[in-house]
Formats: structure tokens, sequence, C-alpha cells
């Protein structure tokens, strides 16, 4: 039987890696149905746990900043990642852990993002441990006076990388917030470093000059810009403005946004977001080969696909997921022949496994470049 124009042979490498087309995928399953029902009702149903809504949880004790961290990453899918497949991540916020005399929300969520203050609890250790796939971030690290001492400690007592997030700084930039930078950048010049120390000495600063007035910013103006930024991103744009006059907003913002953990946070969410998705493909591909043996009538149709780029490529994708490896930009043929080895000096079944599926798809690569 030929196959299907468009999920076979894909010359596209980069779309290919990216992993299992939906819409490819679900044209083999109607094509299925039409010979054999069942087996098109079993790939449906495969198909639609693969591509369901993958859910964030953000969750954390009372008061931590549950609702800033859910703000962040819900301005992030819209303003950073808007072109990486976000439309089918949803970000919700569960009820707070260890309230007494209340039951713990389930952390059954994809991802979850859990929210620590400078000392971890038992209850902040159970959680963490109780998540596959786990984001834990200090979510006030902007209050915190030793904060790689605080950092290292918790890291240490939840056994995961704790990643610092300056909770209000990175909501309102992530939010476009402040619309401008222009009174900074007017007030810049005039602004010594005593005055940034703090936020009261930043609103009492008495700028003086010989611009003409409309160049002050008014205390009104300074007390709303801390209350967007604190006064660390003033002081952050400041210095910026001070090294370099003509930067515009958008990098001002890129900048902050680097400051305040946000950039680095909202990254690894993403990373496992993406983890997730490599996951749920491996094992849609892995029950498509159980109902290739299960379903005689729809087997060489399965086994086409199985046996595609598109498949090939996303198995060996899991692989190197699996491993903690990513794809190598060099030849290919040398990529294959190293896994290959790598596969045949091992005693671990499921990495010689894995390692063949990384050496077949350098192969595959190669082949069809």
């Amino acid at each position: 039987m030929s196959a299907k124009p468009g999920y076979v042979q894909q010359s596209r490498w980069g779309e290919v890696m990216s992993g299992v087309n939906q819409g490819r995928i679900r044209s083999l399953a109607s094509s299925v149905s039409e010979r054999d029902p069942g087996s098109g009702r079993e790939i449906g149903l495969a198909l639609d746990r693969c591509f369901a809504r993958i859910r964030i949880q953000v969750s954390g004790r009372v008061g931590v900043g549950k609702s800033s961290v859910r703000a962040v990453l819900t301005a992030s899918t819209v303003s950073r990642f808007p072109d990486v497949g976000w439309e089918d991540v949803e970000i919700t916020e569960t009820a707070a852990m260890d309230v007494p005399s209340a039951p713990d929300p389930d952390l059954d969520g994809d991802v979850v993002v859990y929210v620590l203050t400078s000392g971890a609890q038992k209850a902040d250790v159970d959680a963490v441990a109780s998540a596959s796939h786990v984001v834990p971030v200090l979510a006030k690290a902007d209050t915190v006076d030793d904060l790689v001492g605080a950092l290292d400690r918790l890291t240490s007592a939840v056994g995961i990388e704790v990643f610092p997030l300056m909770g209000t700084i990175a909501r309102a930039v992530s939010e476009g917030e402040p619309k401008s930078f222009e009174m900074l950048r007017r007030a810049a010049p005039h602004l010594s470093p005593d005055m940034m120390l703090t936020r009261e000495r930043f609103l009492r600063a008495d700028i003086r000059h010989t611009s003409e007035s409309r160049d002050v910013p008014t205390a009104a103006e300074r007390d709303e810009l801390v209350e967007r930024i604190e006064i660390l991103g003033v002081r952050t744009a400041v210095e910026a403005l001070g090294s370099d006059p003509t930067m515009d907003d958008v990098r001002i913002r890129l900048l902050l946004l680097g400051v305040s953990g946000a950039a680095r946070f909202t990254d690894t969410v993403r990373q496992s977001v993406e983890r997730v998705r490599i996951e749920r493909q491996a094992r849609l591909l892995h029950r498509l080969t159980e109902l290739a043996a299960e379903h005689p009538t729809s087997a060489e149709e399965l086994e086409t696909f199985l046996a595609s780029d598109e498949a090939v490529l996303a198995i060996m994708r899991s692989a190197l997921d699996a491993l903690g490896e990513t794809a190598e930009p060099g030849n290919k043929v040398e990529s294959a022949a190293l896994w290959l080895a790598r596969s045949q000096s091992t005693e671990d079944p499921n990495y010689s496994r894995a390692a063949r599926a990384i050496s077949r798809g350098y192969l595959r690569m190669r082949a069809r470049s």
C-alpha cells in the first residue's frame, strides 16, 4: 500500500524534529477508520491523550506570591513565546498548601510550578517530591537579604534547583508596564546613585538642574514607577541609560526581565512543557506499535507511518530527552556511528535502546538531507 502524501517523508528537518504533526496523524486515523473502525477509534483515543491541553499548576503555601507567578507565566505565553505552541497550555492556580483543617490540593498538573518563601517547610519538600515535572521558584527574591544563601538552602532542602523571581518587576514588565520609560530617560542624567539606594530616597530626591522643569519627574510619577518596578528596577534602568542614553524601551524591558529572573524562570517552564509533549508523543508512538500488532487490517498503514521520517525523528527526540542530550549539528554519519557504539558498549538495556533510536535518527537525517 502506498503511503499517504504529507506524512511519510519530510525534508524540512526543523519541522520534523519539532515532533509529531497532529493534523497529519489525525488524517492517518481517519484513513484507518474507513477500513477498521475499531483501530481508528483506538488511534483517536491515543491522539486525544497525546494532544490534550497541557496543564501548568501554580501552587504553594499562603502568601508566597502564587498570583504574581501565574501572571508572569500568563503574560509570557503572549509576549515571549507567541509562536512555540503555548496555545495548548492551560495555567491554573491551586488553593494554598498546608492550611490547617483543609485538605491539600492535588498536584496533578503536567507541570507544577511550586512557589516558596526563603524557608522550606516539610509540606513544601513533600509537594515538590510528589510532582513529575516541577519548577520550584522563590517568588519574592527581591525581599531576601542573602539571596544566594537562601537559594542554596532551598535547593538543598527540596532536592532540585530553585529559581529566583522578583515577582513585582517580572509581572509589570511582562504585562507591558510601565508603558514608557521616557520619564526615567529624561531624569537619568540628574539622578545620583545615592538617590536610588532606597524607595524613600528616590521619592524625596531633590533633582535640581538647568533643564526645563518638565524634565523633573514629580513625586507622584516616581511613586507610581517604584510601585511598578521597585527601586531595583529603577536603579537598573537608570544605570543602563547612563551607559547608553540611546537604549530604547524594548531593550530596557529585556534587561529588566533578565534582572528579575523572569527570563530564566519562564524558559525553564517552557522546557518542562516541551518535555511533556515529547513524553506524550513517545507514548503515542508506542501505542501505535501495539495497535499495528493488534489490528492486522490497519497494520500496513500504521507501520508505514512508524517507519516515516516524522516518527523516526520523534522517537529520536524522545530518546535524546530521556538521556538528557541534544541533537548535534555536525556530521550525521559520525554521530550515528558514535551512538551505535554507545548502544553496544552499555549493559543498561534502556540506555541501549535509546542510543539505537538516536543512531537511527541520525542515519535517517543523513539519508534525507
